[in-house]
């Protein structure tokens, strides 16, 4: 049962979070930095929204293929080369033809699909690891401000101008996966191996589940260096195994929303 409003304290965040960004609503990003945290961004082909992975470590980057040394900040994009078959005027311009144009829109077409499907398999592979999929920028740069306690947001909820975080939003999860190499398909099912989650409640707003609140050391997620060693730390902390995604069926996370989320960025806040 949630607690009273009089119970909630002035910062309703309890648990690891990232700082409030400014707002940026650039569809390119992959990787940002602020003074306290790592945020890894995907952006979903087929349903829209953004999927965000807060708080990101070593293990994440490694688990996603993401360089640490050199991470990127912006994701690929497809930059078309010359035009097969087209004339070249004086300035440089190109005046395809016609059949040119045509095959120049289907090589373009095929990338795009190409460049949405490796989007959308990295999309996948964030939701495994505990990722956030927002309906929309606002909603999370909202929700962002609200779970720091920033009085003008919360107070929207409060008096319901804005809607309070939902359960998925709300949570704190990390997930620790025994195969490192996991696979996913277009069904968003994880491949062989187990994992092991953690999965609790935040006291933004009142406490839902008081037997289940952040760890007071959840920190200790960070200090793995492998996957194999966040198993044995979530182990530690309370965290429950599953032989399979397809054994995990919840309402409080996203680990399996690329099987039920059909649309994102409606909401607005």
């Amino acid at each position: 049962m949630r607690t009273p409003a009089s119970r909630v304290s002035s910062n309703p965040k309890k648990g690891p979070s990232c700082s409030p960004r400014k707002s940026n609503t650039d569809s390119t990003r992959r990787v940002e930095f602020t003074d306290t945290c790592i945020s890894i961004f995907g952006w979903p082909s087929r349903q829209g929204g953004v999927i965000i992975l807060n708080d990101a470590t070593h293990v994440d980057f490694t688990f996603l293929g993401l360089s640490t040394t050199n991470p990127p900040s912006k994701r690929p994009s497809y930059s078309p080369g010359p035009t097969i078959g087209a004339n070249v005027v004086a300035d440089g311009t190109e005046v395809a033809s016609q059949p040119a144009e045509e095959e120049r829109k289907e090589q373009q077409q095929e990338q795009q699909d190409s460049e949405d499907d490796e989007e959308d398999t990295l999309c996948q592979r964030l939701l495994l690891l505990g990722a956030k999929w927002w309906d929309g920028e606002k909603r999370y740069q909202f929700v962002e401000h609200f779970a720091a306690g920033i009085q003008p947001f919360v107070e929207d909820v409060e008096e319901g101008r804005v809607a309070e975080p939902t359960l998925r939003e709300r949570r704190w999860v990390k997930v620790g996966w025994e195969n490192n190499n996991v696979t996913v398909d277009g069904g968003g099912s994880g491949g062989s191996g187990g994992f092991w989650i953690l999965d609790c409640d935040t006291s933004w707003l009142g406490i839902i589940e008081e037997d289940n609140l952040v760890p007071d050391d959840a920190a200790r997620v960070k200090l793995a260096k492998t996957m194999e060693e966040r198993c044995e730390i979530l182990k530690g902390l309370g965290a429950t195994f599953y032989d399979g995604l397809e054994h995990y069926n919840s309402e409080s996370t996203f680990l399996r929303a690329w099987d039920w989320k059909l649309e994102g960025g409606s909401r607005g806040i």
